[in-house]
């Protein structure tokens, strides 16, 4: 992550003469903040991201407790929020500000402070997966080779032999990993690269794990066979 722990820490800190009124929520007020949030183009913003920052407006708003909406909502308030903070340190406090001016302080204030202990619980628990799964380096550019094919409607399995392979083991990972902790990783697909990219990888990480499984079986039907005769003349 390219944010700093002192970044982090600034994210609720403002001195008292700057403070803004306090300011109702309305849809248009939300409206104007997601359009500013389009428009900033370092933030390579989605649907997800969008759903999430809206969600989070409208629980505060509505004095709800953001931890209790779905993991897939809590993953897209999480990807929101780290996207802003991945924002050169100026844009962020800009944006920042943003939110200040148009939700009002106090209101902007409760947004930061549930967004960022969602993303750090969210991360957590990416973290823990991660190491489950154990992706080396080299895994993980093939992964990221794999999203790239996927964007741009390419087959991965016409990739080079060793990237073939990597995602192959990315593939098989991901999949040995328990019912509910695929899930979550699908709807961390979904927060990061969108619903319909999100779909579509995962997907692919399926198809390519049955091809790898059904070519494993194929060769071992065949070893089986070529022992046979030699079984039979010993």
């Amino acid at each position: 992550m390219k944010c700093s722990f002192l970044i982090i820490l600034l994210l609720g800190t403002t001195l008292p003469c700057l403070e803004s009124a306090p300011q109702s929520f309305d849809t248009e007020s939300v409206s104007k903040l997601l359009s500013i949030l389009k428009a900033e183009k370092g933030l390579k913003w989605n649907d997800q991201a969008e759903e999430g920052i809206e969600t989070i407006i409208e629980d505060e708003e509505g004095g709800q407790d953001p931890e209790q909406e779905s993991e897939i909502v809590k993953d897209e308030i999480a990807m929101a929020f780290k996207r802003i903070l991945m924002l050169d340190p100026s844009a962020e406090m800009q944006m920042k500000d943003q939110f200040r001016s148009i939700l009002g302080h106090d209101k902007a204030e409760a947004v930061f402070q549930e967004a960022e202990k969602i993303m750090w619980q969210e991360l957590q628990e990416q973290a823990k997966i991660d190491q489950e799964l154990g992706l080396k380096t080299s895994e993980k550019k093939a992964f990221s080779k794999l999203v790239k094919d996927v964007e741009h409607g390419k087959d991965p399995l016409h990739e080079r032999s060793k990237i073939e392979k990597k995602i192959k083991e990315d593939a098989a990972k991901i999949l040995s990993l328990a019912p509910e902790e695929q899930e979550e990783e699908k709807n961390r697909f979904y927060a990061e690269y969108g619903e319909e990219t999100g779909e579509k990888v995962f997907q692919a990480i399926r198809i390519i794990h049955e091809e790898a499984e059904k070519k494993a079986a194929a060769s071992e039907v065949a070893h089986q066979e070529l022992q046979e005769p030699a079984a039979a003349t010993s």
